[in-house]
């Protein structure tokens, strides 16, 4: 797989490389961590030469496959398998004939939106597909600096309808097939004619900047510092707030700012992980997304207490008890992102997903109310 830095070339020479690599290979797959530039330069590179534009629709880091015009009319005229509807014609089952075409497109939506198998898999089935018609796809991993990663991520938000515009536009004026529904902060109005375009409706999770209610800088704050601060924030505004913290060889550093929430439960930790972090479908048996940086994270939150009393009040098998501080949510989420999770009460009860972190979080928030 090769790789292309996007923070060292503007995005003019970027489309000018990949479209190159479009020219060679007929099919195209940019991978990489989120802010990298995948949707903004695919949609930069549509022209009369591309005839399909495919993301996984799940979470954002999905990888982009961009078919060539000329191989879209030669993958849909080779059959695949003749597939059999739950459907009868008398006693005789209903077949449907399924192109390589139509499998790509499955594929891209069922490994990243149900499956969550990750890129290698993605990248190895279209493979084994498209060398029925002699030919290999090409996969580019996108990367940046970091400090340009978390840049482009706060403002991904700023033009995003511009972006999805841009998108709809392209589809109609080159004939090209696209499956994306959505991208951070915009979605498409009208997803059957592909038209129109606005921002995330209030039950959907934009996962951007508008979602806080502020950002607190933590550079030269101290993690006694944070969690005093978040503590506050809990009693005085009833706000979720959290900040994120990698623990490595050397110790641990705060690696994000300090993220005040809209509301009491704004669901901040995935926002921290992909603004702060980013991460990417790594499949094992338990976990299904591993975060870029080396070392182990951890998300340190405030306690949400609609989330975790609504949950706990729901589960009519739930006998009668205290709430727990770390809701279903959190400790799912340590599983699935391979990270640490630990919640902080507003009266400085502290519990983890690590209990060696909580004894160690306990004698500092102790010492804070105390």
């Amino acid at each position: 797989m090769d790789i292309l830095d996007t923070s060292k070339h503007t995005k003019k020479e970027s489309v000018r490389i990949l479209s190159e690599e479009l020219e060679k290979y007929p099919i195209l797959i940019l991978t990489g961590p989120q802010g990298g530039g995948k949707t903004t330069l695919a949609i930069q590179m549509l022209n009369d030469n591309v005839g399909a534009y495919f993301e996984g629709r799940a979470r954002a880091a999905q990888p982009v496959v961009l078919i060539r015009k000329d191989f879209v009319e030669k993958m849909k005229g080779e059959i695949y398998e003749k597939r059999k509807l739950p459907i009868f014609e008398g006693d005789e089952p209903v077949y449907v004939e399924v192109s390589i075409y139509d499998q790509v497109k499955l594929l891209v939506e069922n490994i990243f939106d149900v499956m969550e198998l990750g890129e290698p898999e993605l990248i190895r089935q279209i493979t084994l597909l498209i060398k029925k018609l002699g030919a290999v796809p090409k996969s580019v991993e996108l990367i940046a600096s970091d400090e340009e990663l978390v840049k482009r991520r706060l403002a991904r938000h700023l033009d995003a309808k511009e972006r999805l515009s841009t998108l709809l536009e392209k589809e109609k004026k080159y004939g090209i097939e696209s499956n994306l529904l959505g991208i951070q902060g915009a979605r498409v109005t009208d997803i059957l004619n592909r038209d129109g375009v606005a921002d995330y409706s209030e039950d959907q999770i934009s996962r951007t900047i508008k979602d806080f209610d502020r950002i607190i800088p933590t550079k030269g704050l101290t993690l006694k510092d944070c969690l005093e601060k978040m503590i506050e924030i809990s009693n005085n505004e009833n706000k979720e707030s959290g900040f994120l913290v990698l623990h490595t060889d050397d110790g641990e550093k705060i690696i994000s700012d300090l993220i005040v929430g809209k509301k009491t439960n704004s669901l901040i930790g995935v926002t921290l992980l992909e603004i702060y972090v980013g991460f990417r479908q790594n499949r094992t048996l338990y976990r299904a997304y591993k975060h870029e940086k080396e070392g182990k994270l951890e998300v340190i939150h405030s306690y949400t207490p609609t989330l975790q009393e609504l949950e706990f009040i729901s589960n009519p098998w739930t006998p009668p008890t205290d709430f727990p501080i770390l809701s279903s949510a959190d400790v799912a989420a340590a599983e699935r992102f391979d990270v640490m999770v630990s919640v902080v009460e507003s009266d400085g009860n502290v519990e983890s997903s690590n209990k060696k972190r909580k004894k160690e979080l306990d004698e500092i928030v102790s010492g804070l109310i105390s």
